[in-house]
């Protein structure tokens, strides 16, 4: 029973850990790079718009 709890409140941290830590750091990562690409995107062929 012991082991059955302290294996369940592991658990129960882990998720804390990733759900408030980790996962909010790797979602912004990606808003950055896909923010970045566009940015050197239009840095290499210009403003959007009528040529």
């Amino acid at each position: 029973m012991v082991v059955q709890e302290a294996r369940k409140w592991r658990e129960v941290l882990m998720f804390l850990i990733l759900s408030v830590f980790i996962w909010p750091v790797i979602a912004s990562g990606f808003v950055a790079t896909y923010g970045l690409a566009f940015w050197v995107y239009f840095i290499l062929s210009g403003p959007p718009g009528p040529q």
